[in-house]
């Protein structure tokens, strides 16, 4: 299983350690606020608890989409990604 994890949180410092935590967790960042990994439902809830200490639930969000394997299978993109670093499963053009 695959997470995704999509976020708006106003707060810089905190928008910014919160990526910083994500990406110790092995996820990879694809987008300014989304990144990617492996991960099952128990480390998604592990994200949304981290979550809850980096936002301000009158205001910020955090989404975290669990994608099964058939379904991350037909992930396409167009353009350049965010980073070349690449994710597992992923073809870069």
């Amino acid at each position: 299983m695959r997470l995704l994890v999509v976020y708006d949180i106003g707060d810089n410092v905190r928008r910014e350690e919160f990526a910083r935590r994500l990406q110790a967790m092995g996820l990879v960042r694809i987008q300014r606020s989304c990144f990617l990994g492996r991960g099952g439902l128990d480390k998604a809830k592990e994200i949304l608890r981290l979550a809850e200490r980096y936002i301000d639930v009158s205001r910020d969000v955090v989404h975290v989409i669990p994608l099964d394997e058939y379904s991350f299978r037909y992930v396409r993109f167009v353009g350049v990604p965010f980073s070349r670093q690449g994710v597992e499963g992923v073809e870069y053009a």
